[in-house]
């Protein structure tokens, strides 16, 4: 057994700790947050996307760039920055765009995805956890005709490889999802994958903490900010920490998202992320809110019930670390939202508005390896828009690389 530090407590560090603790390791969680679950996993699109694991870097977003470098696209935003990781970020970014390397990228995160899912049944099995887990399906709607027919191409490659996707007309999908009735935006038909679920994922890193205090005896640091790693001939002996002293160690895990690139001097790997920013808005579930999953595609909306709340995601802004939230871009997902579903319209008191930063890699594929520069430290960054859906996954393979 090995006393193993998990850094970063969202959904990657407390599945990673998970994975660990059950191998039998002792385990101490540490996150600068004073509680689990409030970066990224706070308010992210809560959907479990085993079947879209699509790279972001894709022959289609290329073409679509001019457009956005152009600001005629309101989902996203690119602030160009004067800094060598961004621009050699960008470029590596542009490599991964052809379909070639667009497709085993995506491949690669299909399989990780389909561990995750396993890791996912098994762990709810154990642990009787909630968060408001639910296998709803998922709907993407697509507004023009062209844009559906040449969705063929990619249902089928999925279907090949073990998926079940079908092609709906309105008609059909209105089947599936009554709600849709009322949807004001276009649809010239639907993709329907019945397999796909969501959950709440700040819930899962709170309830899964307190599962692993209960039942192996993690250990947690919370609130206490990780300064850098203390070694001895190039092999990791300790933590330290800005505010508190040094805690002995065998291996830890470095699981921090965009937290990570404060450490990048240590850990040059954590240069290969950049903060793509989200939003999202949580109103109470009204009456009548579809209970699948909806992604509009056009919009580039993302909608879940989770529980009795119902929530809205979007944007994505490649801007500098630490951007924060902005009341403009916000505005632009309420309007959005609103003027598709009536129920976005209104602010009410108990909206829950959010903003955070999804730590993204140039081929979309997270880092999960060892340390090139500190022997006994790992790597679990870089899971972009997918970090709910691959973190089991990414906690298995990077447990299996420490066994190894």
């Amino acid at each position: 057994m090995a006393d193993i530090a998990v850094v970063g407590a969202g959904v990657v560090g407390v599945s990673t700790a998970y994975v660990l603790a059950r191998a039998g390791h002792h385990v101490t969680l540490i996150d600068a947050a004073a509680e689990p679950g409030t970066g990224a996993s706070a308010g992210n699109a809560a959907q479990l996307s085993w079947a879209y694991g699509d790279a972001m870097a894709s022959p289609a977003l290329i073409r679509h760039l001019p457009a956005i470098v152009l600001g005629r696209d309101p989902a996203f935003r690119i602030s160009w920055q004067a800094d060598p990781d961004f621009l050699i970020w960008g470029l590596r970014f542009l490599a991964n765009a052809p379909a070639a390397r667009w497709w085993a990228n995506t491949r690669a995160i299909l399989d990780l995805a389909a561990v995750s899912r396993q890791e996912l049944a098994a762990l709810l099995l154990e642990t009787e956890i909630s968060c408001d887990y639910r296998l709803a399906g998922k709907l993407h709607l697509y507004g023009d005709a062209a844009g559906f027919r040449a969705a063929q191409a990619m249902v089928d490659r999925k279907n090949a490889v073990g998926f079940d996707q079908r092609m709906l007309t309105r008609e059909a999908a209105e089947e599936v999802e009554p709600a849709l009735r009322r949807y004001q935006g276009e649809i010239a038909g639907a993709v329907y994958t019945p397999g796909d679920a969501l959950g709440d994922a700040a819930a899962y890193c709170r309830a899964l903490t307190a599962h692993l205090v209960r039942a192996y005896g993690m250990t947690t640091l919370l609130g206490r900010r990780v300064c850098g790693f203390s070694t001895v001939n190039g092999r990791l002996r300790a933590i330290r920490f800005l505010d508190r002293e040094d805690i002995a160690v065998d291996c830890a895990v470095l699981a921090a998202g965009t937290g990570a690139s404060l450490l990048s001097r240590e850990v040059p790997e954590a240069r290969a992320i950049r903060p793509v920013r989200g939003y999202s808005l949580t109103i109470p579930l009204p009456s009548g809110a579809p209970r699948v999953s909806l992604t509009d595609v056009k919009r580039k909306l993302a909608f879940a019930a989770i529980g009795n709340r119902f929530r809205v995601a979007g944007l994505a802004d490649i801007v500098p670390a630490g951007a924060g939230f902005e009341a403009s871009r916000f505005g632009v997902l309420r309007t959005a939202a609103s003027s598709v579903l009536q129920e976005f319209q209104v602010a009410g008191p108990d909206d829950i508005r959010w903003s955070g930063e999804r730590p993204t890699t140039p081929s979309s594929q997270p880092i999960i390896c060892s340390s090139r520069r500190i022997r006994g430290l790992y790597l679990n960054i870089g899971h972009g828009m997918l970090g709910w859906t691959l973190a089991l996954g990414s906690a298995r393979r990077v447990a299996d690389l420490i066994a190894g």
